[in-house]
């Protein structure tokens, strides 16, 4: 049942979520070119790691991207089901509630997962273009593409349960737009700081850390809002 809710999620999808899904990426990447166009020569001379600097250069556009991306992909998926008033109609047929909202939720975090695939791709290919005289460090890239997208989890479980919930999405909107701001700022900030965890900075220097609070947490707040969901008159 729930891949033919998945199915059906996917089928609804406009346009404009799939370019929002390629539209990120290149968007990182771009700022990162012309980044690198300006002050090539400044950032070499920051470290002799050249791809170390590359993945923190692109991880400082990387996280907020990804949490604006989370927040506009839960918005709009949201937004069709009010818009069409198809709540009332999917909810009314002989289908759990809860694998309902788990397709969304899945539906999302697919989405997701492309663009981060797309980042790591992307990042291998544009340092390769350079030619730097040093091994490509895929493990590196990897953490630096795949750990921002789960730390991210809490951020997308607030967000779909917000918008979902909410027939206007100008309040989603307006919070996840104002915490992909707070996450540029936030180095340095506290440790529970969820805004803060797709940067993978925290005190103990361990990325693995915020990946893995950003599941266990993610998964929290998804089952309070599964629960909620499954009890609330949804218009």
């Amino acid at each position: 049942m729930i891949f033919r809710l998945l199915r059906a999620d996917f089928k609804k999808l406009k346009v404009g979520m799939w370019i929002l899904v390629f539209l990120g990426p290149i968007g990182i990447f771009g700022l990162t070119t012309l980044n690198y166009m300006l002050r090539y020569e400044y950032l070499l001379r920051q470290s002799d790691d050249r791809w170390m600097q590359l993945l923190q250069q692109i991880n400082l556009f990387l996280a907020p991207a990804l949490l604006l991306g989370t927040v506009l992909l839960a918005s709009s998926s949201a937004t069709i089901e009010h818009e069409t008033n198809a709540w009332k109609q999917v909810l009314a047929l002989p289908i759990s509630r809860v694998k309902v909202y788990c397709s969304k939720f899945i539906m999302i975090s697919i989405l997701l997962l492309i663009a981060t695939v797309l980042m790591f791709i992307g990042t291998w290919f544009f340092g390769s273009l350079y030619g730097w005289e040093q091994n490509i460090p895929f493990k590196e890239i990897a953490i630096n593409s795949f750990y921002p997208y789960f730390a991210a989890m809490p951020i997308l479980a607030i967000q779909l349960w917000f918008s979902v919930t909410s027939f206007n999405q100008g309040t989603p909107l307006a919070v996840g737009i104002i915490g992909a701001v707070v996450s540029m700022y936030s180095y340095g900030g506290p440790e529970w700081l969820i805004w803060k965890w797709p940067l993978l900075q925290n005190k103990w220097e361990i990325p693995e850390i915020s990946a893995l609070l950003g599941i266990v947490v993610g998964g929290l707040i998804f089952l309070i809002s599964v629960i909620h969901f499954d009890r609330k008159d949804v218009k």
